[in-house]
């Protein structure tokens, strides 16, 4: 079973992207979490991460997750004033110059199901899975279902037996 709530510390330097991508491939391990759910995932978060060393560029940052299997909720704290209010404004794809910070604010907002305020100094990136926990009961439902099929015309074909 998944323990959630699991809090980590990093340190808002460069040198701890690498720790950031380990903290996703651990939720995405622990949770199967497809290729295309984990992209999604790891690029919101690094690049969330890369905003803030450009904005706060010292101090620890604790980053916590937790789901119900339905969604992720990855919180991070803290985050400053500067970065909660461009998070606030809603960014158009035709609006963004070649910043590559703006980009940054874009593709959080467009990788991410939703952005959260917490508290003054927290967000939380949330990524809906429960399509991806849906496709699994379909598939093993089917596969269920096939399986009980193929098992009753078994028992029809067998010697002496009438329908």
């Amino acid at each position: 079973m998944v323990v959630n709530d699991q809090s980590f510390e990093f340190e808002l330097i460069p040198q701890s992207l690498r720790e950031i991508e380990h903290f996703v491939d651990l939720i995405c391990d622990q949770l199967f979490i497809n290729e295309t759910y984990y992209g999604n995932i790891l690029m919101s978060v690094t690049e969330f991460f890369n905003l803030l060393i450009l904005h706060q560029q010292k101090g620890t940052l604790i980053i916590s997750y937790s789901t119900d299997y339905q969604e992720v909720k990855i919180k991070i704290q803290p985050v400053g004033p500067e970065v909660v209010k461009r998070i606030e404004q809603e960014i158009e794809v035709e609006n963004i110059p070649d910043d590559q910070e703006d980009k940054g604010f874009y593709l959080l907002s467009k990788l991410t199901d939703e952005v959260e305020i917490n508290d003054k100094d927290a967000i939380s990136l949330i990524f809906d899975i429960s399509a991806l926990h849906n496709e699994v009961y379909e598939h093993r439902k089917n596969m269920l279902q096939n399986f009980f099929t193929a098992e009753e015309k078994k028992k029809v074909k067998k010697k002496d037996d009438q329908l």
